[in-house]
């Protein structure tokens, strides 16, 4: 039987009753996400499950599932980003606790206060974030459109950046008019017989 998620819980009471929460909850809620967020509509749903592994170590499994709306870095659209992350935590008291576990465990420190479970809902989203979030390469819509648009108003020919000075390269040389090659001689002469003067 599923419970309503409770603001704050005892997590090894949780392990030993074998507590489980599903639900939902507001991004708009959630304030430090909500900074890194364009747009904070939506919720993300949730299961958590407390319970004890093989080792009888006390553990919290389970899976949030949400879709945020990011900015893309690219062309600073929308971005919609869908995050499912599966959560398998080893509940430890400190960190010397936490540092004799296996690398293919990740620990969640938890002390002698109460556990609040929408901070962790939280803090996986914030870790679930891209670094730099940015559309799959062509998806950008303004970027894309934009490319696709000059792509058609160019003409096949001068497609290439080098075309044009391509075909002037296989042009045969112009030559030169006669008329013009003689007009500096007929200027240039008075000068020489000045000179012979």
């Amino acid at each position: 039987m599923f419970a309503p998620l409770p603001q704050l819980i005892d997590p090894w009471r949780a392990v030993e009753a074998g507590a489980e929460f599903r639900g939902s909850l507001p991004l708009a809620r959630m304030a430090r996400l909500r900074e890194a967020l364009r747009a904070s509509a939506g919720e993300a749903r949730f299961r958590l499950a407390f319970s004890r592994d093989q080792e009888k170590r006390g553990v919290l499994g389970g899976e949030i599932e949400a879709r945020l709306i990011l900015t893309c870095q690219r062309c600073l659209e929308a971005l919609e980003f869908p995050v499912l992350i599966t959560l398998d935590l080893v509940l430890v008291s400190g960190l010397d606790e936490a540092g004799l576990l296996p690398e293919d465990l990740d620990p969640l420190l938890v002390s002698a206060e109460p556990l609040r479970l929408a901070d962790l809902i939280e803090d996986e989203l914030l870790l679930a974030l891209p670094q730099i979030p940015r559309h799959e390469p062509g998806e950008c819509p303004a970027i894309g459109q934009g490319w696709t648009a000059g792509a058609e108003e160019q003409p096949a020919t001068g497609s290439h950046p080098f075309a044009l000075l391509g075909e002037l390269k296989q042009r045969p040389a112009r030559e030169p008019d006669r008329e013009s090659a003689q007009e500096p001689d007929r200027e240039l002469a008075p000068v020489h017989a000045r000179v012979r003067d």
